[in-house]
């Protein structure tokens, strides 16, 4: 693995001590698109719903242009970027260049483009989407002037490092908050599931447990009370079921998920899948007592594809580009459709592919689609 610049090391820390002093975000970034010689940048977020919101974090960017932040150029920008299907397929934390994915003669007939890159100088840019669900979207961008040239893969690879602290960061101090919640309610979870549930806080203590979840814990396999806390037996990964609650917690699980899937074994071999949903808008009336953050119930083996994916992620390490790829990889997705489907560019998913192979100790595609059978 090629080392880390140290002065993007340092980024990092100014990433996090707007963590400490919101008011610190400017700096941060301020020093990241200097360090990368990017003309500007624009953190947003844009919340849906009966309690609309909207936010931006600009930086070097002129009062007069920043009046262009309406719907109307919104939809402009959507364009841009190559419609709102597209965008939608882009995965969070990867940078995602526009040289890369416009179409010829795109920039040119784009009204956002002539009213504000433009007269900006600007000719090129990099955008990391932080969130995206049908409540809101927060992405962060950077623009880059023409006099500097088009973003290169330096430019990326040092942007792909800070992506997953910029957005952890941005959990932490509340400016997705909305991805805190999953807007599903305690009765909704138990209507919905079949198995046992047992509902925890953000220390996987028990706050409640259905009766079929109680009689699971009482055989002790594979999950067990100790000393008040939900443990399980038989993880693939040792502390697995710990990590998704913390995630759970602090809002790391995408929406539009069953949430996060953590595989095992029973005490007599059989597989089974714990999965951990995020709760949210807890409805007071139901009794529940107790800070209830996720809900965890056990399945038998499951056969659908995404519990595959979220299996790999846990056991490797993936990262949300690197799962979608492993994802598309053993769907029997060629390069060429991988690249139209994110879309990223050749060399880009390259970069990726070579990770994916180096965390699973694979050395060809046949050899992922073989590891997602045993997974299965």
């Amino acid at each position: 693995m090629a080392p880390v610049d140290s002065e993007v090391v340092e980024l990092i820390g100014v990433i996090y001590d707007a963590v400490v002093d919101p008011a610190l975000w400017y700096e941060a970034l301020d020093r990241i698109r200097t360090h990368f010689k990017l003309h500007n940048a624009i953190l947003g977020v844009n919340r849906f719903g009966h309690e609309p919101f909207s936010m931006t974090i600009p930086v070097n960017i002129p009062e007069q242009y920043l009046a262009l932040q309406t719907p109307e150029y919104g939809d402009e920008v959507l364009r841009l970027w190559g419609g709102a299907d597209q965008v939608a397929r882009y995965p969070l934390e990867e940078p995602v260049v526009l040289s890369d994915v416009i179409a010829p003669g795109t920039l040119a007939g784009n009204k956002y483009y002539r009213d504000f890159g433009e007269p900006q100088g600007l000719d090129d840019q990099v955008a990391i989407a932080l969130t995206r669900d049908r409540r809101q979207i927060g992405n962060v961008a950077f623009g880059r002037h023409r006099d500097v040239g088009p973003v290169t893969e330096d430019v990326v690879a040092g942007l792909r490092v800070l992506a997953p602290h910029l957005r952890r960061a941005a959990l932490i101090t509340g400016i997705l908050e909305e991805e805190r919640k999953t807007r599903t309610m305690f009765e909704a979870v138990l209507s919905a599931v079949r198995s046992g549930v047992v509902i925890v806080d953000r220390r996987a203590r028990i706050v409640y447990a259905n009766p079929v979840a109680q009689a699971v814990i009482d055989a002790g396999d594979p999950l067990r009370n100790i000393h008040g806390r939900i443990e399980l037996r038989g993880e693939v990964v040792a502390g697995a079921l710990e990590t998704a609650v913390r995630a759970a917690a602090e809002g790391d699980v995408p929406l539009g998920r069953r949430g996060i899937a953590v595989p095992g074994t029973r005490a007599d071999g059989s597989p089974f899948v714990t999965h951990v949903l995020p709760l949210g808008d807890r409805n007071v009336r139901a009794g529940i007592p107790g800070e209830a953050i996720a809900a965890v119930f056990v399945a038998d083996r499951d056969n659908d594809p995404q519990f595959i994916v979220d299996a790999a992620t846990t056991i490797y390490s993936l990262t949300p580009a690197e799962a979608r790829i492993f994802e598309l990889i053993i769907g029997g997705h060629s390069s060429a459709d991988i690249m139209r489907e994110i879309p990223i560019s050749a060399n880009t998913l390259k970069t990726h592919t070579k990770r994916l192979f180096e965390k699973t100790g694979q050395h060809r595609r046949a050899d992922l689609v073989r590891l997602a059978a045993k997974l299965r």
